[in-house]
């Protein structure tokens, strides 16, 4: 016996630290740590409750009793607690006036008219004899304590706030220690001796208690000695048994500090001795259920600066919150995303934010290199250097000379004149003089060799002059300041000697190419000047 009750002790012990250690990971865990609006939280609460009583055993007229405990409870998220409660009272019962087949001589069950039956007497020997006309009685003076995990239904939604009002669900572990103590009594005093004797001659004094008219215990010895006369029988029972708990309830918020909820709770017990009525009969029970209807009350605890309870958040309500403040902070960055005449500028810092242009400053302004009022993208010399310029950005040219009017010293030379690059007609002397020859500059767009038609008149002429002097060689000198403007400054001036060529079948070897660097630049390098090469 003592080994069994070592091993059950012992099991007891090992299922309440399996579920302590499962609650307490799942709070290192810091669950409520992705909730983080709702930081700090309580966590703890701790009540009182009351409670009827209800034993569902074999002594099967079942009365309420009455019981008072108090709880304490952890929760470790928004869902999930453990809690632990302890409950004192009573459990009440009988059988009135039954055999034990189940009929019953109060009328609430059973059939009072049958006579002749099939029945048991306390031994278990079943005979067919009139129903006896016991009574049985007892009084569970009752203690427990029991430890376990909660599930809250009420407060993850969806699709709505969460209310004051939840569902709430259990299940755990626990023990109750009982005092019971039971009485038949008996209208027929011959029945009742008969049934006693029958008893202890079967199962002898284990949980029961024969006395006599007086009072006085009848022992099993004193029984047998004289067959003494049995006026009474007690039962008794007082132990420990497991039990496991169960079931569900509701409470209701009523502020920062207080809940109210009502709690049904029913107990398995590993036992059939919570009525005391634990004989051996065909229709015996073999393990005994008793359940308690609680009305709680709870008050939550928690730090300085914890306002809200665990138990009334709504984890969603924190993950809506973060989308709104998501969707908030998009439609502010909104405007910085949008970009509605497609400049690469988002239209919170475009000034310009309906230009046609891509070429803009870094405020979606469009860009105007040469300032002289044509944007980039419809400027065909974005880097001229006159601001007198056509609807395309080129520069004037009254005389079509090559030279633009804002440097052109000369802005009426006569058509087809060698002008040099400050627009000055050249003074070439008589039709064949060779020796003193003022030839003319060339201008070219911004990163081009490419010659603008404006220039082919200004070739035409030296063409003609070289095919009037066959002996007069020249040069096509360009000028830059680094090694990509000496390729260019090339180029140019082999498109120059290309056309007069292909054009006026100038020999390529009459016009030597050459190039500058930084010294004698005036105004552009976009130039290339013509000269005449001194043999």
């Amino acid at each position: 016996m003592l080994k069994i009750k070592v091993m059950k002790q012992t099991r007891f012990i090992l299922v309440m630290l399996t579920m302590l250690s499962f609650v307490l990971s799942e709070a290192q865990g810091g669950i409520g740590g992705y909730f983080s609006k709702f930081r700090p939280s309580k966590k703890w609460s701790v009540g009182l409750q009351i409670s009827p009583t209800h034993l569902n055993g074999d002594a099967d007229d079942a009365k309420i009793g009455l019981s008072g405990g108090a709880h304490i409870k952890y929760s470790v998220s928004q869902s999930f607690g453990l809690k632990l409660s302890g409950d004192i009272g009573t459990l009440k019962g009988g059988r009135i006036e039954s055999d034990f087949s189940g009929n019953r001589k109060d009328g609430r069950w059973g059939n009072t008219s049958v006579v002749q039956q099939s029945e048991s007497d306390f031994s278990g020997n079943t005979g067919n004899q009139a129903p006896t006309d016991d009574s049985y009685v007892f009084t569970n003076n009752f203690k427990d304590l029991n430890l376990t995990a909660v599930y809250t239904l009420g407060n993850i939604s969806f699709l709505r706030p969460l209310r004051k009002l939840q569902l709430f669900t259990f299940f755990g572990v626990g023990t109750i220690w009982s005092d019971v103590k039971g009485n038949f009594e008996n209208d027929d005093a011959a029945e009742l001796q008969l049934d006693a004797a029958n008893y202890y001659r079967t199962w002898g004094d284990t949980y029961f208690e024969p006395v006599d008219a007086n009072g006085n215990v009848i022992t099993r010895a004193d029984f047998d000695a004289d067959n003494s006369i049995i006026a009474n029988a007690n039962t008794y029972y007082k132990g420990r048994n497991l039990t496991i708990p169960f079931g569900f309830g509701v409470k209701r918020n009523f502020g920062r500090w207080l809940d109210l909820g009502i709690e049904w709770r029913s107990h398995w017990t590993r036992s059939d001795a919570l009525d005391g009525f634990s004989f051996p009969l065909w229709r015996n029970r073999y393990s005994d259920f008793y359940t308690l209807l609680g009305i709680q009350a709870s008050v939550k605890l928690g730090t300085k600066g914890e306002k809200e309870h665990y138990d009334w958040l709504n984890p969603m309500e924190t993950i809506y919150a973060d989308i709104d403040t998501a969707i908030s902070i998009a439609r502010r960055l909104e405007p910085l995303g949008k970009d509605s005449d497609g400049d690469g500028v988002s239209d919170y810092y475009d000034t310009e934010d309906s230009t046609e242009c891509d070429k803009v400053y870094a405020n979606g302004k469009a860009m105007d290199s040469d300032n002289d009022g044509i944007n980039d993208c419809n400027d065909l010399q974005p880097f001229s250097i006159c601001d007198d310029v056509d609807e395309n950005g080129v520069a004037k040219d009254s005389d079509g000379d090559g030279v633009p009017d804002c440097i052109d010293e000369e802005p009426n030379s006569a058509t087809d004149a060698l002008v040099n690059v400050r627009g000055v007609a050249a003074n070439n002397g008589a039709c064949c003089d060779c020796e003193n020859v003022a030839l003319p500059t060339i201008i070219f767009d911004n990163n081009s060799s490419r010659i603008s038609p404006a220039s082919y008149g200004v070739l035409y002429a030296v063409a003609e002059k070289m095919k009037s002097c066959p002996g007069l060689a020249i040069s096509a000198t360009g000028y830059t300041v680094n090694k990509s403007g000496e390729q260019l400054a090339y180029k140019r001036a082999t498109s120059i000697i290309d056309h007069l060529e292909a054009n006026y079948g100038i020999e390529r070897s009459r016009i030597s190419t050459g190039y500058s660097t930084g010294t004698g630049v005036e105004y552009s390098r976009r130039r290339i000047d013509l000269g005449q090469v001194n043999e």
